[in-house]
């Protein structure tokens, strides 16, 4: 394996949130670019990124790891040759059109999870706890989170439309919710999003993220469906999470697949 100075050209760290942003969109040069850090990091860098013309290498090292966790790259260091040369494996993402009680409408690219509700309040309070106990903070979060309701209406393509009054919305590009198994039978290459509709109080939510963690199937599959996209209207201004950065004060969102949007360099397997 060759040593990595000769391979990579420029190395620079994030400062603040937003920051890979930034890098990506001044990264133009490059013909592609590595992601080390975690599902917010791979966030911020798609949102900068040029994905006609360059691809992603996914070095996981932050919390969840959602999208790493799919293709089979955690505890598994790359090798430079497949990073510089190895054939790019084309994966989903999702595009999120979000509108915040102040009228600011904002859209941008998700590769794992766009979620309302509990799982927000989750992530919210995964962000306390310290990084070095890396995907143990979403199981300590989730066991001390309670579930708020929230009145949504859900709109998809084929013009159904419904309201509910749910306690967790879920709009998943991936199998995994960070540490957690949620969509078993879901890919990051199949062309859906898939969703979460969950009313569970205290109790079932618990039941719930045990049988993520398991990987098991128990409790879920009357909660799930798929789409290719998804309108969602909010009675309250609510908290909404996209891999998981926080925007607080959401109204309306709206979620469309965007079918091998992306180029990955890939050596795991993928799902």
């Amino acid at each position: 394996m060759r040593d990595l100075r000769n391979l990579v050209e420029k190395t620079v760290f994030t400062e603040h949130p937003g920051h890979g942003t930034e890098l990506a969109m001044e990264a133009t040069r490059f013909s592609g670019l590595a992601a080390v850090g975690g599902d917010g990091t791979l966030f911020e860098i798609l949102n900068g990124l040029d994905r006609k013309r360059q691809r992603v290498a996914i070095i996981p090292a932050g919390r969840g790891n959602s999208l790493a966790r799919d293709l089979g790259l955690l505890g598994k260091p790359p090798s430079l040759d497949v990073i510089d040369v190895g054939d790019p494996l084309p994966i989903d993402l999702m595009e999120v059109t979000f509108k915040n009680a102040g009228g600011l409408e904002v859209k941008r690219d998700a590769a794992s999870t766009v979620a309302l509700g509990y799982a927000a309040s989750v992530t919210k309070a995964a962000g306390g706890f310290p990084r070095r106990l890396g995907a143990f903070c979403y199981a300590a979060a989730a066991a001390l989170v309670r579930p708020v309701p929230f009145d949504i209406e859900i709109a998809r393509e084929d013009g159904s439309r419904k309201k509910r009054r749910l306690k967790c919305f879920i709009a998943n590009n991936t199998r995994h919710v960070a540490n957690f198994l949620v969509f078993p039978r879901a890919s990051c290459r199949d062309g859906f999003i898939h969703l979460l509709e969950l009313d569970a109080g205290f109790l079932g939510q618990t039941i719930h993220n045990v049988s993520g963690l398991l990987g098991s199937s128990l409790f879920r599959r009357n909660h799930l469906s798929r789409a290719k996209s998804v309108n969602l209207g909010l009675r309250e201004p609510q908290r909404l999470m996209i891999d998981g950065e926080i925007f607080p004060e959401i109204v309306s969102v709206r979620i469309q697949i965007l079918p091998m949007a992306l180029e990955c360099i890939h050596w795991g397997i993928a799902t």
